[in-house]
Formats: structure tokens, sequence, C-alpha cells
């Protein structure tokens, strides 16, 4: 029962995950796609600090409490996601392409001019063989490589190893009881603090590529110096280093945060262009899926095998993620969704009168 559980929990969320920040990217006015796009991120890290402290509440209670309490939290925010959903306005190309004749979105009916943008790229977009192979012709596999790369940064960064396996982090530190699951809830405190500040202070504030590039070379020094200290400090023999240990990775929680939660899901829904945006971010996620389950079974046994060296791994992948950010990703803040494809050489036809833009 639990494994068919646990599978229609994961197609449910493999299907909300792609479908979100491209809606809303798309809604978004420009100078707010930062915040809105951003707040997918903050929800996630406000999901995973929830989880901390309900499993540390969860730690105190006795026989099967201790598992059917937490499974239960999960519930009332599925509900409620379920039934909030049925409110939401459709994608406005979505109600051009039914023929829909009514208000594109009714909250922002001032945008009169955006019904004529979509209308006419809607019909370009006809003219082309659109489908899921373009993603791999000369015009877009770059866009498309960047795209899964950017994803899965979200894996290969180290955050979900250091998320799914601090516990035995901390104790191989020495820390053990209910003490390791505290320290879990600290470090999802810290997570949301990092996420807060980004969704309001950077989002929108920063250029996107200096954010990424410092994020990936920040967390690969952080992981680099946390390597170091995991060798140093194996056991509880000095107190110090083992607070230490746990310093960098609450440090780590928030330079992720800060640099790279937000901003990825951000990015891999702006560099595609109209008609292939939702396949687009779909494959991307998809990607990032096969490599969760083969990076969840490898973790175990690298861990054992090699112990602390592993986090090395991740410290190459955060340099090479930074690397290629400098050397090919395009800026995209300020810039309309419309305008980001065409700096990437889409083709882009506009109506002859200028009106305001509906990103």
């Amino acid at each position: 029962m639990t494994i068919v559980v646990c599978a229609f929990s994961g197609f449910s969320t493999g299907m909300v995950y792609p479908t979100a920040p491209v809606y809303l990217a798309e809604l978004s006015p420009t100078e707010n796609r930062g915040f809105l796009v951003g707040s997918k991120g903050l929800m996630h890290t406000l999901g995973f600090f929830v989880a901390g402290w309900v499993g540390y509440a969860g730690s105190f209670a006795v026989s099967e409490l201790q598992w059917r309490v937490p499974l239960a939290t999960q519930m009332p925010p599925a509900l409620r996601l379920a039934v909030t959903t049925l409110f939401l306005p459709y994608f406005p190309r979505w109600r051009k392409s039914l023929h829909c004749h009514l208000p594109v979105l009714a909250v922002r009916e001032r945008y009169d001019d955006a019904k004529k943008i979509i209308e006419i790229q809607l019909e370009a977009n006809k003219k082309k063989v659109s489908n899921f192979w373009n993603l791999f012709t000369c015009q877009y596999i770059r866009r498309t490589l960047l795209a899964c790369l950017i994803v899965h940064m979200r894996k290969l960064s180290g955050s979900n190893i250091i998320q799914n396996y601090q516990s035995v982090m901390y104790n191989s530190l020495g820390y053990e009881g209910q003490t390791v699951d505290l320290t879990g809830g600290l470090y999802g405190f810290m997570a949301v603090n990092g996420q807060i500040i980004n969704v309001f202070f950077v989002a929108d504030h920063w250029r996107r590529r200096n954010t990424v590039i410092s994020g990936s070379f920040t967390l690969a020094v952080l992981l680099a110096v946390l390597t170091a200290l995991s060798k140093l400090f194996q056991d509880d023999s000095n107190p110090a280093g083992s607070r230490a240990s746990v310093a960098f990775i609450f440090l780590f929680a928030v330079a992720y945060s800060f640099f790279v939660n937000s901003v990825n899901w951000l990015l891999v829904a702006e560099i595609f262009p109209l008609d292939l945006r939702g396949v687009g971010v779909g494959f991307s996620v998809f990607t990032q899926a096969v490599t969760a389950i083969w990076l969840s079974y490898a973790v175990s046994a690298a861990f054992d095998a090699i112990e602390w060296k592993f986090y090395f791994v991740f410290v190459a992948c955060n340099a090479f993620a930074g690397t290629i950010y400098f050397l090919f990703l395009p800026e995209t803040r300020f810039l309309s969704l419309k305008e980001v494809a065409t700096g990437s050489g889409d083709e882009i036809i506009s109506p002859g009168k200028k009106g305001p833009e509906l990103d």
C-alpha cells in the first residue's frame, strides 16, 4: 500500500513540478517575475521547514504515531492545492488555442493589446512544426542542454544529498537521538531565511547571471570547507570541530536558498520560446527525475566506499555549472518573455501598434 501511495504521489508531483514555473512566468509582469516565480522555491523551502519540525515533534511520540502523524500532516496542503487550483485562471495562450473569447485574464484586463500579441504569435507558431523533437534541433539544442543543467543542479549541487542525508552527517559528527532531529529543523529554518531574502531583495534586483554564477562558486567553496572538516572531525572527539561542520552545513542551506533555489526555476522558464516552453521545462524536469533515481542509489554506496571524499563530486559539479553559466547563460532580468525570445534569435511577430505586454 505504501509503495502504491508513493507511486501516485510521485506521478502527481511530476505533473505539477514543470507546470508551475511555466504558469507563473507567463502570467507575471516583467518587473515582478522574479518574485512570483521565485515564490515556488519559497514554498518548497517552507515545506522542508515544516517537515523538519514535524519530524522533530514526531520523535517525542510513541508507537505508530511517530510516522502516522507526519504522514497525516501532508493531507491539508494537498487538499488546499486541489481546491484552489479550480479557481486559477487558464493560460492566456491556452484560452486562445480553444478559441475562447472571454477576457484573456480578468485580473489584468488593462493589458488589452496583450491579446493581439498572443493571437499573432499563436498564428506564427501554427506555421512551424512545433513538437518535442524541436528541442534537439540546432536552433534550440543549446537552450535544452542549458535548461537541463540548470534543473539538474537542484540535485547535483549537493543540496538534496545534505537535505536527505543530514542525519547521517550529524551522526558521523557525534550527534545522536533527538539532537539530530532538532538540528535538522534548524537547518530548515536557516534555509527559509535565505529564501526570504532572495525573493524579496534579490530576485528582481540582481542580474540573474550574477546570482547563479556567484552562487555556484559559493556552494563549491562551502562544500570544499565542509569536506575538509568532515575528514578532520569524524567523531565527537573535538566538539568545536563538530560545531564548525554543522555551521558550514547551515551556511550551505542559506547560500543555496539565497542564490539557487528560486532562480533556477525562473531561468528554465524564461529561456525557451513560447511554443516550446511547456515541453522544454517538462523535459528538463524529467531528466532531473532520472538523475534523482540513480543518485539516490549511488549516494549510500558512495558514502560507504569513499566517505567524505564523495563531497568532491558536488564541489566539481558546482564549479562546472558556474563556468557554463558564465560562458553561455543569457541575462533575462527586466526582459519580457518576448524580448528574451527575440534576443535568442526566435522569430517574433508583433502587432503594428505598440502596447502594454503580457509576459
